[in-house]
């Protein structure tokens, strides 16, 4: 390798830390710091082996000078190298590995003709987490030993950038995790708004409308299939209800059996949050429809699913413990939307409240008054207009 100035080796070493910092996604940071290594090291090929956090194994995760892809995932340089500078966490560097006592009765430095190598730690926060390692087969006294200390500053450099990037793509894993069992409106919404102490949403009042649908006797449907069965059917309905909801920006609450609570509105406020309800539910029975042709077609029976909708303000918020707490609604609209979703037969009714707030090209039709939660007497209710609903 070329003689460095100090100079020149600071001004290389601040464009790989600027060029580092603008990523992280694991396999483009490796790819950057493979390509400036081979470059400045003058190197034929070279490799970026990383230790497992899990099963603290070695494995190759980026590679160059090597065309072959299936060779590309394997190392094939010297393992007595790379694992005593993964173990020991000190740089080696040989002008000749077939004439240094340390290596040249290795099988890998005589098959391959190994002549110049070297390889250097990637430490962060004092741990061994992989190596860098470089050679160049046939060619001798391409590096000196000043090259090691250049290589390890870059490698130092790389660790705190592959430190970064694993952990960003281990959060965004936990994230994707979370948000599965988690609502992700308040998952979202609890960490913009978190510091280092707010865990929890407290409760906040918020005018909504709730949404809530419910399987015309399922009880029934359930003793029809297996517990298998009925989970994967179960999902395969959940699956196009939830792509519907949120489709619309609604936020799913929670499962109940075969029931589903959602709300638009909070935790993040809505303005056309009615608008989007009724929106939901027009596609949602839409949805159900397509749904019930391909059960018939494969020779099962259709579901009827009752929805019910109302509007009006909610107290949202956490509740329970620090060991277990759950975002809930409490209100009247919450249990005025479950109640009218499991009138029979089967439909969508929505509260007074809910029709003053009917998009353009919505029509309901009246339906027969009924005794809500919290009423002094017989509300006013309104089913959907099938019409509207017909595709």
């Amino acid at each position: 390798m070329r003689e460095v100035d100090l100079g020149m080796r600071d001004h290389l070493l601040y464009e790989l830390a600027r060029d580092l910092s603008s990523s992280l996604e694991l396999d483009v940071v490796l790819r950057k710091v493979m390509d400036r290594v081979i470059t400045l090291m003058k190197a034929a090929r070279g490799f970026i082996v990383l230790v497992d956090p899990v099963t603290n194994t070695m494995s190759v995760q980026m590679s160059s000078g090597e065309a072959d892809e299936e060779k590309a995932r394997q190392f094939l340089g010297s393992k007595t190298v790379i694992e005593h500078v993964v173990r020991m966490g000190q740089a080696v560097v040989s002008t000749d590995a077939s004439l240094d006592d340390r290596f040249k009765g290795q099988q890998s430095v005589i098959m391959q003709n190994l002549r110049s190598i070297i390889a250097v730690p990637l430490v962060t926060k004092g741990k061994v987490i992989g190596a860098v390692y470089v050679d160049s087969p046939f060619r001798a006294a391409i590096f000196e030993e000043k090259d090691k200390e250049f290589l390890q500053a870059i490698s130092d450099l790389a660790a705190i950038a592959i430190d970064n990037a694993r952990q960003y793509e281990q959060s965004e894993f936990l994230r994707q995790v979370f948000e599965a069992h988690v609502n992700k409106q308040v998952t979202d919404y609890v960490l913009t708004r978190s510091g280092r102490t707010l865990r929890f949403l407290p409760g906040e009042r918020r005018e909504v409308t709730m949404l809530n649908s419910d399987i015309a006797g399922f009880s029934t449907l359930t003793q029809s299939m297996d517990a298998e069965e009925l989970v994967r059917f179960l999902n395969e309905y959940f699956q196009r209800m939830i792509r519907v909801v949120l489709d619309h920006g609604g936020n799913i609450d929670k499962f109940q059996g075969d029931g589903m609570l959602v709300v638009f509105g909070a935790p993040n406020p809505m303005n056309d949050h009615a608008e989007r309800a009724l929106h939901a539910a027009l596609a949602m029975v839409r949805e159900i429809d397509r749904f019930n042709r391909e059960l018939v077609d494969s020779g099962k029976s259709a579901i009827a699913v009752g929805m019910g909708l109302d509007t009006g303000e909610v107290v949202a918020g956490h509740v329970g413990s620090d060991d277990r707490m759950e975002f809930t609604l409490i209100g009247v609209p919450v249990n005025n939307s479950a109640y009218l979703s499991k009138v029979r037969p089967a439909r969508v009714l929505m509260s007074e409240t809910t029709r003053l707030r009917l998009p353009d090209g919505f029509r309901v039709s009246d339906y027969e008054p009924m005794l809500l939660k919290g009423a002094k007497g017989p509300q006013a209710i309104f089913e959907l207009a099938i019409s509207v609903i017909a595709e």
